[in-house]
């Protein structure tokens, strides 16, 4: 096996790559911060034309710094977003805001040539930070303010979607569903926004492999019009789910959806490959279901429940076991297992009443108080809250740029409803910044709220209706100082070790070439009798791969 030439950066260099990395990130994204944010331009993906959004991880996602010291350090950096945006679905460009001033105040700061020699003092700043960010999210859960009125929701979304009439519509569905309700946001075709609240089933649910997540944006695999398949059996002989799949599918299905409780690697891999076949097989896992989930489910789906308990076997499925949903929606986060049915071939008719007057029942004759929970429970499961907000604009990059905004207003509007809200505008961190007093992140603390202010006309203030969500507030000082108080710690940089291309071998001879023949003031080529040229040329390469 051939090595690959492994690159390592240590001490003053490494720190100089991690100050360019972080940078190439948080410079630009904070731009978008606050209402009178600017927006980025951004290159069209699978085919789509250009993007303009101001949405701070959607921005960060798109940025890749050719050099892969500088990338290794911008990708460590995204994740802080990707983390907010994974849990709150908001307030990632304050994370990038904080964690940048936060990572820049600490390093530029540090006057000392070689870094090694401050690794204890990094060390110390690492343990304030961590020690601080407790106390700073306790000090959010006490200023934070219920939600009690539907005036308050409508605040949160018309400060984050920018549009009065679009943030009252987000908030009254938000407000109509709940917290325990599930908002879908899809693309529209008739130029206007368009929404209804449907009766939809939420059940826990996991994607298990990357490869079939199709809504990289925000984690998800989005199945739609397709047969269902509900058992128990566990997916891991190739040989008798392809003669299973043979059965059902027929000549007539092209698609199919498999709830089971697990997949080997080796099935997962035939599903894949029967893509060339155009087949559409997707697999969801539900390893925490039990045989009573199961037959809920199937209720929603109108599927028979395919029980290794009772006999059946995996080889005996027909069509007609076959249940079918309108979309399903399944997030691939570690945080939480969720899936959310929509339109159910169950819910269409009787199928579903039916299963909940029949838990109903059962309430009534359970006579232990955490039986009854379960039960009630999975009639909110059953019968639970969706609402479908349909984006359409009069273009296409309209349209996206809406959805985006629409999309985090929704979220912020669900955080609100978990944790209450709080001073918005960078307020609330700012004062919580002057209760703590000189820290290592204290001017971080403040920076969403002064770069806010700076952007504001002279005298102009932010007003007490302005208010941000306290989760998506605190998900972004949780994600950034955690980055902030391990990334300060890097003395040692070892990106990924890559082939280069044949352009960058050319790209190489030229800059040597350059650099070899240099020219004095007369044209004339000077020779390097000490060397530097070697040196000047190593620094271009160590710089540019």
């Amino acid at each position: 096996m051939q090595l690959k030439n492994t690159k390592v950066v240590t001490g003053e260099q490494a720190r100089k790559y991690i100050l360019e990395g972080v940078n190439a990130i948080y410079e630009p994204v904070k731009r978008t911060l606050g209402p009178k944010g600017t927006n980025a331009l951004l290159y069209g993906t699978y085919g789509q034309s250009p993007r303009i959004t101001n949405d701070g991880v959607t921005i960060a996602e798109c940025i890749e710094p050719k050099n892969e010291f500088v990338n290794l350090v911008a990708t460590a950096f995204k994740e802080a977003c990707k983390k907010t945006n994974e849990k709150a679905g908001d307030a990632t460009t304050t994370t990038s805001v904080i964690a940048g001033k936060a990572v820049n105040d600490i390093l530029s700061g540090n006057n000392t040539s070689v870094f090694s020699d401050v690794s204890t003092d990094m060390m110390k700043k690492r343990e304030e930070i961590l020690k601080l960010i407790p106390v700073i999210v306790e000090k959010i859960k006490e200023k934070a303010i219920k939600i009690d009125s539907l005036e308050d929701l409508e605040k949160i979304a018309i400060i984050s979607v920018q549009d009065e009439a679009i943030g009252k519509l987000i908030a009254g569905i938000v407000y109509q569903v709940g917290i325990d309700g599930f908002v879908d946001v899809q693309e529209g075709f008739k130029g206007k926004i368009e929404h209804e609240v449907i009766e939809g089933m939420r059940f826990p649910a996991k994607v298990p492999a990357k490869i079939f997540v199709n809504n990289e944006a925000r984690y998800e695999m989005i199945l739609e019009d397709t047969p269902v398949l509900v058992t128990n059996y566990t997916m891991d002989n190739v040989g008798e789910v392809g003669m299973m799949l043979k059965n059902v599918l027929g000549t007539t299905l092209r698609k199919i959806t498999i709830l089971a409780p697990s997949f080997s690697d080796q099935v997962l891999v035939e599903f894949v490959k029967a893509k060339a076949g155009n087949l559409i097989i997707s697999p969801v896992k539900v390893p925490s279901l039990r045989s009573v989930q199961f037959e809920d489910a199937c209720a929603y789906f109108d599927a028979t429940f395919i029980n290794k308990d009772e006999g059946r076997t995996l080889i005996s499925v027909t069509q007609q076991d076959l249940g079918f949903v309108d979309r399903l929606i399944v997030k691939d986060v570690e945080a939480r297992e969720d899936a959310i049915a929509i339109g159910g071939r169950g819910s269409k008719s009787d199928t579903v009443k039916a299963r909940i007057e029949e838990l109903k029942k059962s309430i009534e004759e359970t006579k232990v108080p955490t039986h009854k929970l379960i039960i009630e429970r999975r009639i909110a499961s059953l019968a639970s809250s969706v609402a479908v907000i349909r984006v359409g604009a009069p273009t296409d990059a309209e349209t996206r740029y809406l959805k985006l905004k629409v999309d985090d207003a929704v979220y912020a509007c669900k955080g609100a409803l978990e944790e209450g809200c709080v001073k918005g505008a960078g307020i609330c961190l700012n004062d919580i910044a002057d209760e703590i007093g000189d820290s290592v992140i204290t001017s971080a603390l403040k920076a969403p709220y002064e770069y806010i202010k700076s952007t504001r006309e002279t005298g102009e203030e932010a007003g007490d209706d302005v208010i941000d969500n306290a989760k998506a507030v605190r998900c972004a000082v949780e994600h950034a100082l955690s980055l902030t108080a391990h990334l300060i710690t890097v003395d040692i940089l070892v990106p990924e070790a890559r082939d280069a291309s044949p352009a960058e071998g050319y790209s190489d001879i030229a800059q040597a070439i350059l650099i070899t023949h240099k020219r004095d003031a007369n044209g004339n080529t000077e020779s390097d009798t000490e060397g530097q040229y070697d040196r000047m040329l190593e620094e271009h390469l160590i710089g540019n791969r």
